[in-house]
């Protein structure tokens, strides 16, 4: 709610105390980010993961490090030849980290899976991304996501239905044959709404999802397959630091106590 115009107008007393509100989140916002740059950098050593991956640091860390160093959903099982992460209940091989814009590349380990290789389903059972979930609140109320994919990133989005359906919209639902049977029909839509529940037709459920590194649209079931076998982009922790109105109010509130 806004703060009427007049009554700073009416008080010069007032107008200091809004000014020192104001001044007391800034730096506060000011102190926090300070404190998540630090934390960007903590006191820890590299390491080398898997055949390729080197001088690997915050936010990544392997089981065993202390509690201060990275972040617990970027912990990494390295192998001879291999750097792995465990996201929920999937497994995905990482394949680059670039520290110069926070992002690291993953593929699903169902995908290059040979027994697994002629009708694959993803294993991203996150919800939709761009509706701003997976987040967690650090210890200065700010909000952190985490694991969260590029922002150039798209989804494929898989749903089964029980009839079958005739494409009349702007997403195609392409048909994903080897998983369909008689009385249920298997698609892939693709696109930025994809996973939208307005692009469900009523006889449908979603039955698996996954990011994709190329904008496509209406891209066919062999098309998509290649495209989740060339991985995709996961961010670094992102902190989202607030200017918060309750902050501000609640300044003004004890300014009367």
């Amino acid at each position: 709610m806004a703060i009427p115009g007049s009554l700073f107008y009416r008080s010069p007393a007032l107008q200091v105390i809004y000014v020192l509100c104001v001044l007391a989140v800034l730096v506060t916002d000011a102190g926090g980010r300070r404190h998540h740059q630090i934390q960007l950098q903590p006191a820890c050593p590299t390491f080398t993961c898997g055949a390729h991956l080197r001088n690997v640091s915050y936010p990544f860390r392997r089981r065993g490090d202390p509690p201060e160093c990275g972040v617990a959903s970027y912990e990494l099982t390295c192998t001879d030849d291999k750097a792995i992460i465990q996201i929920d209940n999937g497994t995905y091989l990482v394949r680059g980290i670039n520290y110069t814009d926070a992002t690291f590349s993953v593929v699903d380990a169902n995908m290059l899976d040979s027994s697994n290789s002629t009708c694959p389903l993803p294993r991203w059972n996150r919800i939709p991304y761009k509706r701003w979930y997976w987040v967690v609140e650090d210890s200065s109320r700010n909000i952190v996501q985490e694991l969260m994919p590029s922002y150039s990133t798209i989804t494929a989005a898989f749903v089964t239905c029980s009839l079958e359906v005739t494409n009349n919209g702007v997403y195609m639902y392409m048909p994903v044959a080897c998983l369909s049977t008689n009385s249920s029909f298997v698609y892939v839509l693709t696109g930025w709404s994809a996973d939208s529940i307005q692009s469900l037709e009523p006889s449908c459920g979603y039955l698996a999802m996954s990011p994709l590194s190329v904008e496509v649209l209406n891209a066919s079931y062999a098309d998509v397959v290649k495209l989740m076998r060339g991985g995709f982009a996961l961010r670094f922790p992102y902190t989202i630091h607030y200017f918060s109105y309750y902050k501000f109010k609640d300044c003004v509130a004890q300014s009367f106590l």
